[in-house]
């Protein structure tokens, strides 16, 4: 009997199919990612102030890979969700034992370790202002990345319409048409108006049209500011 044939006697099927896994990935230089043996898909999430830096969940890659990134990883994680989730960048799962093989485009990655992984993609950002709701979301890709109160223009002075990010941004910024308020992390929706920091954010409209972030609660204005990029789209909904 051959080498093969002996192997499929002593091995239910998965585990012959996790072997030959292993051998041809060695052959090729390239893993399967799988996880249980399912193809699994991790959306990206990148920073304009981290210009070609890629993150993921911490926690949801240590549960797809199926292994604890060393402690000393997880304690130097240089970004955070607004909630606290943990983010760690390719860069810094590679340190922690990790393969990744990143496509040339920049934007997808195969992320794996032996026989656990899965494919990390970096989708488009777009971001919404809800006038009625008073909430600011956004997304990458499919990920919604951060949501937060907000406190918009009294009497309408916000405006509604679809609007892009920028040009202007500024970590501190201040008003010209206000007595000089400083407005840090600001971010130009429609002339003056802008998305920003602000040290009083009620949950009803209370600003002369700009639209305020809250400074506190894991700090979304810096969040918004640092992560998104100049053309995003910003939906301003009544």
């Amino acid at each position: 009997m051959t080498f093969s044939g002996q192997m499929k006697r002593k091995m239910n099927p998965f585990r012959f199919f996790a072997f030959l896994t292993i051998i041809l990935s060695s052959c090729s230089g390239v893993i399967s990612v799988k996880m249980n043996g399912v193809a699994g898909v991790v959306q990206g999430i990148t920073f304009a102030a981290d210009d070609g830096k890629i993150y993921v969940p911490l926690d949801e890659a240590e549960q797809r890979l199926n292994f604890r990134i060393a402690s000393p990883h997880k304690r130097k994680t240089s970004r955070k969700l607004t909630d606290g989730t943990p983010l760690i960048s390719l860069e810094e799962l590679v340190d922690g034992g990790i393969k990744v093989a990143r496509a040339e485009d920049g934007k997808s990655a195969s992320v794996s370790h032996f026989i656990h992984g899965f494919d990390m993609v970096v989708g488009a950002k777009r971001s919404e202002v809800d006038l009625a709701e008073q909430r600011l979301r956004a997304w990458q890709g499919e990920r919604l990345v951060m949501e937060t109160h907000v406190s918009s223009g009294r009497n309408g002075r916000t405006p509604s319409g679809n609007f892009r990010a920028g040009p202007y941004k500024s970590r501190m910024h201040y008003s010209k048409l206000y007595d000089n308020a400083p407005m840090p992390w600001s971010v130009q929706v429609n002339g003056n108006v802008f998305i920003h920091g602000f040290s009083s954010v009620p949950d009803y409209p209370a600003s002369h049209g700009c639209i305020r972030v809250p400074l506190n609660e894991g700090n979304p204005a810096r969040f918004f500011y640092e992560w998104i990029d100049v053309g995003t789209p910003v939906r301003i909904r009544d």
